[in-house]
């Protein structure tokens, strides 16, 4: 079957009915195509962020590592109601001018809706894992939708590292590998998103190169339009990530001003389960008046 016509029928589907069966089926209709492996060696750090309710705070390694199995009962961008997977942001390790290079603006933006409208006020604390690589994690890139290439000198690099990879193949394993490629990245660039099902596709194929032994995948963030990246590796593989800082911060935003404090901190030696943040000094009062209200119920009712 041409990989045209494979598109075309992925294209065609009906997400509504959750066509988990006939999405697996033309992934194995695809046939061999090229990928970039990236590598985080020992000491990359990632970060993960976890959106805090009211008076809730997070203690626990586990409450800053994967959603339980147990509660993992959707489709996200890379997960699948069957996988649960643990989802982190990351910068590349050389970054040029002007490039985002901060882990905590990418998981904020990531997890918390209201920032990406600038109509909305309101009000959220927002938890942090550093979590910091102990062993080798494999991770296959998905870099190559065009929106995204002038965003990030990495994700150029990626992709020219790709094209200059599969060059040495036949024409015909080159030309299916950058129509999958760019449909694929596609997919993990969707923006509007109305139901889970809209993510099935991405998620059914992080299931699949997952159970063929990588950790998991790498993708620019759509939450920032590609200046940033995020990864999302298995359950299995986060045995090879220790946590070494966890903190806790509040989130103050009146329309398109954004201001973040810090409220509390605690570093780690990377074997913990459990800990006590350390509370930082509250300058909410001072916060407050630079985005231009007297209370935190004046912002939330902005």
């Amino acid at each position: 079957m041409e990989i045209d016509k494979v598109i075309e029928q992925f294209k065609q589907l009906d997400l509504s009915k959750y066509p988990h069966s006939e999405i697996k089926y033309l992934f194995s209709k695809v046939g061999p195509v090229g990928a970039v492996i990236v590598t985080f060696h020992k000491g990359k750090s990632i970060m993960r962020a976890r959106p805090n309710a009211e008076n809730e705070r997070f203690e626990k390694k586990a409450d800053l590592s994967f959603k339980p199995q147990e509660f993992n009962k959707t489709y996200q961008r890379a997960s699948t109601p069957n996988q649960t997977m643990f989802y982190a942001t990351s910068v590349p390790d050389k970054l040029e001018e002007g490039e985002l290079n901060n882990m905590r603006i990418i998981g904020i933006t990531e997890t918390i809706p209201m920032l990406r409208d600038k109509t909305k006020s309101g009000f959220q604390k927002v938890s942090f894992g550093r979590w910091v690589v102990q062993e080798d994690i494999n991770l296959m890139a998905i870099v190559h939708h065009e929106s995204y290439y002038n965003e990030s000198n990495y994700t150029r690099e990626l992709v020219n590292a790709f094209k200059g990879f599969i060059a040495q193949y036949p024409q015909e394993v080159i030309d299916k590998s950058l129509k999958f490629q760019d449909y694929l990245a596609s997919e993990f660039a969707k923006e509007d998103i109305q139901s889970d099902y809209d993510y099935i596709i991405s998620a059914i194929f992080t299931e699949e190169i997952t159970s063929k032994g990588l950790d998991g995948i790498l993708y620019p963030s759509v939450r920032t339009a590609g200046k940033g990246f995020n990864i999302a590796i298995t359950p299995q593989a986060t045995e090879k990530l220790a946590l070494y800082v966890a903190g806790e911060c509040s989130i103050y935003k009146s329309k398109d001003q954004v201001i973040i404090g810090n409220d509390a901190i605690v570093e780690l030696d990377g074997k913990q389960t459990e800990f006590k943040l350390v509370d930082k000094e509250n300058h909410e009062k001072l916060l407050l008046e630079q985005i231009g209200v007297k209370s935190i119920e004046e912002l939330k009712g902005s």
